[in-house]
């Protein structure tokens, strides 16, 4: 019996994909079983529906990866008022063996993370700019400026905000247009973009403080199928 078994070659061959059958070296059938199984849902997604939810996905990782930025930056702010203060009273201030791996640490998360005026690239980053390319990595195009943004997409009352959805602002007057800055909702009242040259790519509270007072507008970038496959807006 245990030369028998030391000669089997395993071999699995489905029917209607719920059937696999365990047979010898001679095809002889040793064990055969049904199997139920419940629908691939990564198979079965529309391309739709797998384009936002990689989009989610990706905002997941931006907004862990805008988190530690801030946290780099307040350590960063702290240590350098340590200094300051230290100074002022003639002493030398130690850093922390903690603070000094910390550094180290935080330095990854400014990589991509900074504010450039005009930027569309991970080198730097406009509010307009983040935005477009986030979005068009998984194929969907959105136009360059946050006021042309702003024009695209089911306009959202503040109250039925999702993930995803596009937040629109008007933080300079002087430009003489009705939107000059977008972000993208995260969920429980905050939402990610690029703010400035100073702050980078952060989150911020869309329920109070300054951006709650120069909201104007959200919308939801919906999507089809094209007759090519391919992702388009709607």
């Amino acid at each position: 019996m245990f030369k028998v078994l030391i000669f089997l070659i395993l071999s699995f061959a489905f029917s209607s994909a719920s059937l696999f059958t365990i047979t010898d070296r001679h095809g002889n059938v040793m064990e055969s079983k049904a199997i139920s199984h419940t629908e691939n849902a990564c198979l079965n997604q529309k391309s739709t529906e797998y384009s936002l939810q990689a989009i989610y996905d990706e905002l997941h990782r931006a907004e862990y990866l805008a988190r530690k930025a801030e946290a780099a930056r307040q350590r960063a702010e702290r240590i350098a008022k340590a200094e300051a203060e230290a100074k002022k009273v003639g002493k030398i201030y130690v850093v922390s063996s903690e603070d000094k791996q910390k550094l180290i640490e935080d330095a990854k998360y400014f990589k991509g993370g900074k504010y450039v005026w005009g930027g569309t690239t991970p080198e730097g980053f406009d509010c307009s700019g983040y935005v477009q390319y986030l979005y068009k990595k998984h194929h969907i195009n959105l136009p360059r400026t946050a006021w042309a943004q702003s024009k695209k997409g089911i306009a959202i009352k503040k109250e039925n905000l999702k993930k995803g959805d596009l937040l629109f602002f008007l933080t300079d007057k002087k430009r003489g247009i009705p939107v000059t800055h977008v972000g993208i909702y995260l969920g429980n009242g905050k939402f990610i973009h690029a703010a400035s040259k100073k702050k980078g790519i952060i989150i911020s509270p869309i329920t109070h403080g300054s951006y709650a007072r120069c909201f104007v507008s959200a919308k939801r970038v919906t999507t089809q199928n094209t007759t090519n496959g391919k992702v388009r807006l709607r």
